[in-house]
C-alpha cells in the first residue's frame, strides 16, 4: 500500500508530500524539507502548519531556527479518532436543524407551480410523485396514452408503473390513442381489473396528459422523454372537463 492512500483520511497531496519527507528525514528545517518534499519554500509553513494541528507532526526551535519532525505514526489514530467526533457533532447539528429545514422546504415546494423532468429515471420520479398522492378512494385520469417513440422501453416503464398501481389500489380511468390496440400488453392489465375503465380514440400524438388530485403532468413521450408537471386546482379543473369532454367521444 503507498503512502498516497493517506488521502483517504483527508491529507493534500501537499501534506502527503511533506509527511513522507519527513519520515525520510527525520527532523529538518525548512529549506531542507522543502527540498525533499518538492514543495516551494513559501508554501512549506503553510502545509506543516496544517500537519501541525492534526497532530501527525510536531515542531521544535533550535538555535532560532524551526525544526519539523514526524510524529508517531501512531498518531494518525487519533488524528481519525477526532475527525469521527467532528462528525459525531456536524451529524448532531444536522439532526438539530432538520426540522426547521424540512419545513422551510416544505414550504418552498408548496409554492413551486411547475416543475420539469428529464429522462426515465426523471419520469420516474414524476411518476412516483404522483402515485405517493394518491389513496384507494382517488382516480386518476388520462388522455392521449400512445406507444410512444420508444415503445420497448415505455413497455418496461409502464409495467413497473401498472405494479406500483397495483400496491396503491386507486383507479385509473385511460383514454389510449387507438393505434396502441396493436400493442396490448400495455393495457391488458387494466383489462383485467374491474376497478379501471379504458377506451380509445383515434388520434396521432405521443404527448399525453395525466390528471391526479392537484396536479397534471404533461408527458411527452419521445425517445427521452420530458415531463411537465402542474400543480394548480384550477388547471386540473380545466382539464378535469376536458377529459369528460373526450371520454364521451372515445369508444370502448
Amino acid at each position: 500500500m503507498q503512502i498516497t492512500e493517506l488521502r483517504k483520511l483527508g491529507l493534500t497531496e501537499g501534506e502527503i508530500k511533506v509527511y513522507s519527507a519527513l519520515l525520510e528525514l527525520g527532523e529538518t528545517t525548512r529549506t531542507e524539507l522543502a527540498k525533499k518534499s518538492g514543495i516551494s519554500p513559501s508554501k512549506i509553513y503553510d502545509v506543516a502548519n496544517r500537519l501541525l494541528e492534526k497532530g501527525i507532526i510536531s515542531s521544535v526551535k533550535k538555535d532560532g531556527i524551526l525544526n519539523f519532525s514526524p510524529a508517531n505514526p501512531e498518531r494518525l489514530r487519533d488524528f481519525l479518532k477526532q475527525k469521527e467526533n467532528e462528525i459525531n457533532e456536524e451529524r448532531k447539528t444536522v439532526e438539530q436543524l432538520l426540522p426547521m429545514l424540512l419545513s422551510q422546504y416544505d414550504q418552498t415546494k408548496e409554492r413551486t407551480d411547475v416543475e420539469v423532468f428529464y429522462g426515465w429515471e426523471g419520469l420516474k420520479t414524476a411518476f412516483v410523485t404522483l402515485e405517493n398522492s394518491m389513496s384507494p378512494k382517488d382516480e386518476s385520469l388520462v388522455f392521449g396514452a400512445s406507444i410512444g417513440k420508444n415503445p420497448e422501453q415505455a413497455d418496461i416503464f409502464f409495467t413497473k408503473h401498472q405494479q406500483r398501481l397495483e400496491k396503491k389500489g386507486y383507479k385509473v380511468r385511460i383514454i389510449f390513442n387507438e393505434d396502441i390496440r396493436a400493442r396490448k400488453d400495455r393495457y391488458k392489465y387494466y383489462i383485467k381489473h374491474k376497478k379501471h375503465e379504458i377506451k380509445f380514440l383515434h388520434q396521432e400524438t405521443f404527448t399525453e396528459l395525466y390528471i391526479y388530485k392537484d396536479r397534471v403532468l404533461f408527458l411527452i413521450l419521445i425517445k427521452k422523454p420530458i415531463a411537465i408537471m402542474v400543480k394548480n386546482n384550477e388547471v386540473v379543473d380545466s382539464f378535469r372537463k376536458f377529459f369528460e369532454s373526450m371520454w364521451k367521444l372515445a369508444k370502448r
